[in-house]
This record gives C-alpha cells, structure tokens and sequence, in this order.
C-alpha cells in the first residue's frame, strides 16, 4: 500500500484531485453550453451537477466532485497526525471541519441525480462544503504558522462566506462580479491556492512543533 508523504501529497495526491474535480467540471460545462453562448455568470456548480439544467452533462462534474473530496481525505488525514503532537486542539477542531466539509461535497455528488432544483437539503450540503475545507484549512494555516497577513485574510473569507451561506444575501446574477458562480469559483480556487500552501508548509516540516515558551528576562548579576 502506498504510503503518503508530505512530498507526494503535495507534488501528486492534491493535483490529481484538482485535476478530477476540474476535469469533470469543464466536460460537464461543455455540455451544458452545447447550443447556446458562454455566459460566465450561468457557470453555476449546482446548475452544472442538476439532472433538470443539465440533464445529459452533470454526471463528470458530481463524479468529479464527489472523487476530488475522497482524495483529499488522506491529504486531512496526513495534515492532522503532523500537526496533534504540538497543537493537538487545533488540528482536532480542523480534522472536524475538513470531515463535515468533505462528507458534505462527497454527498453532493452522489446526490446529484436525485436533487431537482435548489432543496434545502443541496443548499445545505453546498454551503457546508465550503465553509468546512475553507475553516479547516484556517484552522490548519494558523497550526503551521504561517505569516499574519495570510491568516487575516483567509480568516476573512470564512466569516465571508458564513456570511454568503447563511446570512440574509441575494445574489445579483446580471453581472459577473456580484454572480453566485464568480463567488464559487473563487471560492475553489481559493481552497485549492490554501490547501497547496499548506502542503508546503508540512512538507518544510512547520507542523508539529509546540508553540515556543515565552522566554523570560533575567536580571544580570553584578560581578563580584
């Protein structure tokens, strides 16, 4: 059985997901488009894995998804025994969300020929996707000790995206900016730029080391 090491997760297993995930996402697009003009502002996740608005295409974009999350499970696996020997809170507070944040996009896929339309139940799952890898990856970027300016704003885009989740939000689809897809997108590429940095940071060997002890002043002594 192969044996994962920080080195392959980051140079095999983490591109191999994003390529699945990427790959079934864009054969499940060109489906979806077949026929009609490329709007970017229509490249909706849930559109393209709906059996009703994209009835002969969404099977590759929920494989996808649903193979990219199982193959990132190991990565999580791998992330939190290097980071429980120093920081074992933390790296159990983000093994939980990366566990609800992968389960959910698991779901989510083996869902998808089942969901018509946005149920409350796929609405759900989707946001629970997110912001569980989003808040893990956090939890984990603060363990490794990465620099402050990172940490703020990945720490912004949780509580921005709790806030598109669950807070009072409607998005404006008539321009790309203010479109649910472009909010998504961005939201993957951000969890895949994370997760990517923080790979490194384990396989530099940043992670399970104790937080160091505050040192303290010692009053010289005068020589005798």
């Amino acid at each position: 059985m192969l044996r994962l090491t920080p080195r392959s997760v980051r140079r095999k297993l983490l591109p191999l997901a994003y390529a699945i995930f990427l790959t079934g996402t864009l054969v499940s697009s060109a489906i979806f488009y077949t026929g009609k003009a490329f709007d970017p502002k229509q490249a909706v996740l849930s559109d393209m894995q709906s059996p009703d608005d994209n009835p002969h295409g969404y099977g590759a974009s929920a494989l996808g998804t649903a193979i990219s999350a199982v193959l990132l499970a190991p990565a999580v696996s791998l992330f939190y025994r290097r980071l429980r020997p120093g920081r074992p809170r933390l790296a159990l507070a983000g093994a939980i969300m990366f566990a609800v944040g992968l389960a959910s996009a698991i779901a989510v896929g083996i869902l998808a020929p089942f969901t018509h339309g946005y149920t409350p139940l796929h609405v759900q799952l989707a946001s629970a996707a997110f912001v569980g890898v989003s808040a893990g990856t956090w939890l984990y970027l603060l363990g490794v000790r990465v620099a402050p300016a990172l940490l703020a704003v990945q720490l912004a885009i949780v509580m921005l995206l709790v806030f598109l989740c669950y807070g009072p939000v409607n998005f404006d689809n008539s321009r790309l900016l203010t479109s649910l897809a472009f909010s998504e997108w961005v939201l993957c590429l951000d969890c895949a730029a994370t997760l990517w940095i923080l790979a490194g940071r384990i396989e530099t060997g940043a992670a399970g080391q104790p937080p160091p002890e505050p040192q303290t002043m010692r009053r010289p002594t005068s020589a005798s």
